[in-house]
């Protein structure tokens, strides 16, 4: 048997509360406003909203599980639990068998792992994808838990001969740098100082925006204290 979840508004526990709700009086809390926040920064980054339920639901999937316990708990019931989704060996393995990698070695890959929450009707709110793709809207209140999990997702750290800086890819907005910036404009934040964009091997671009050494001090006083898995994104010295 599976593990039960209770629900918050009858107390009762189930195994699929997702279910139970759809067949009883009782219905889903609704998202915080935290929640929400966090939505967003996922959806900006490494998250996906997947639309084929009736409701959709957020999914990430990364290397780092921790962080995904901690947005399990974040979400408490609203949350399915993190799932080992493919091994390092199955990784490695897969490569070989298609052929991309033929000495793909186990060592050199990790644990994948998933997180998802459950179908929610106000997931809906967060159809970013009207278009077949997803675009970005173009109001983003760029709060410090919007952007932190932003950061986590697509952003890293940056130390070249003395000059430290973050940088957060961006590739699906690489028209929209207007819009990027007004999202930072509009919080008081520093803008970034250019937005890197280059070519990729199979011909598409890759962009990144990228910020000055003061202004990424700003961005993560700002933040705030790392998520678990991403110390390395933070500076290690306070006073870099």
């Amino acid at each position: 048997m599976g593990e039960k979840t209770a629900c918050p508004e009858c107390g009762n526990e189930y195994e699929a509360l997702g279910i139970h709700w759809s067949r009883s009086s009782c219905s889903a809390p609704e998202l915080t406003e935290r929640q929400k926040e966090i939505v967003v920064g996922l959806l900006m980054g490494d998250g996906s909203l997947n639309r084929s339920d009736k409701n959709p639901r957020v999914i990430v999937g990364m290397i780092s599980p921790n962080y995904l316990e901690y947005l399990d708990e974040t979400f408490g019931c609203l949350s399915t639990g993190v799932q080992l989704k493919k091994t390092a060996a199955e990784s490695a393995k897969d490569c070989r068998d298609r052929g991309f990698r033929p000495n793909a070695k186990e060592e050199n890959y990790s644990d994948v792992y998933i997180w998802r929450t459950r179908s929610l009707p106000e997931l809906h709110d967060f159809n970013w994808y009207k278009t077949g793709k997803k675009v970005w809207p173009e109001w983003i209140p760029m709060t410090p838990t919007v952007l932190k999990h932003w950061y986590v997702g697509d952003g890293s750290f940056n130390n070249k001969n003395g000059n430290h800086y973050i940088q957060i890819a961006m590739a699906k907005e690489i028209e929209n740098t207007d819009k990027v910036d007004n999202y930072f404009k509009r919080m008081n934040l520093p803008t970034p100082s250019n937005y890197n964009i280059r070519k990729r091997k199979d011909g598409g671009k890759k962009c990144d925006a990228v910020f000055t050494q003061s202004a990424s001090e700003e961005l993560f006083e700002y933040m705030g204290e790392p998520l678990p898995d991403f110390e390395y994104k933070w500076p290690s010295d306070p006073n870099f």
